[in-house]
């Protein structure tokens, strides 16, 4: 790789992640990287030899972001539902921004080539929110639940969503503003739903 220039490998890489967001690995050609990052193929290959080294790079600074940064909601003083509920909104703020992320992420490490990747995936937050309901559950201040489910039904209430957006969106007659504003509102709902099923 050359010496570093800011200023070509960030149009190659916010290239690589318009077009790998939005076509996947499989559907995605340096020929299209190239030419959303306004360079030529050869310059592109120069940086980034190969598909696969561009996506690994693209994939472990997106997913990061997968999953929101939950570090010190769990030391707050405040009740175990709002500090759910703090997940939630940082959460359903992340995939506004970033719409494609959870169907780039379950594309890749549901590829039997990609497989791998799965273990590059931040799993703790589900690990930390199981953890801190047990022992919630212990001081009496949460409902008996299936920490797992209720993991599983968070996730699933943030995601479906964004991952159903073009067929929510026709069903509704919602336009991309539309749509924003009605997951907008979905933070307090099911910040709602939360604390409806965790109280005693």
């Amino acid at each position: 790789m050359p010496e570093l220039d800011l200023t070509t490998e960030e149009k190659i890489l916010k290239a690589a992640e318009t077009i790998f967001l939005r076509d996947g690995y499989d559907g995605s050609r340096m020929q299209d990287i190239a030419d959303e990052a306004g360079i030529n193929k050869a310059l592109l290959h120069y940086y980034f030899r190969s598909k696969d080294k561009l996506f690994e790079h693209v994939f472990d600074l997106k997913i990061g972001t997968f999953f929101p940064k939950a570090d010190g909601i769990f030391d707050l003083e405040i009740d175990f539902s709002d500090k759910i509920g703090l997940i939630i909104e940082g959460y359903i703020n992340l995939l506004r921004a970033n719409p494609y992320l959870p169907l780039f992420v379950l594309n890749t490490v549901n590829n039997p080539e990609k497989s791998d990747f799965i273990k590059k995936l931040p799993i703790g937050l589900m690990q930390k929110i199981a953890l801190n309901y047990f022992v919630e559950l212990q001081k009496g201040k949460v409902r008996s639940i299936n920490p797992m489910q209720f993991v599983i039904s968070i996730m699933g209430m943030c995601v479906f969503p964004f991952l159903a957006r073009p067929i929510l969106m026709n069903a509704f007659g919602a336009d991309k503003e539309a749509f924003d504003v009605l997951m907008k509102q979905r933070i307090e709902e099911l910040k709602l739903y939360v604390k409806l099923i965790l109280t005693p």
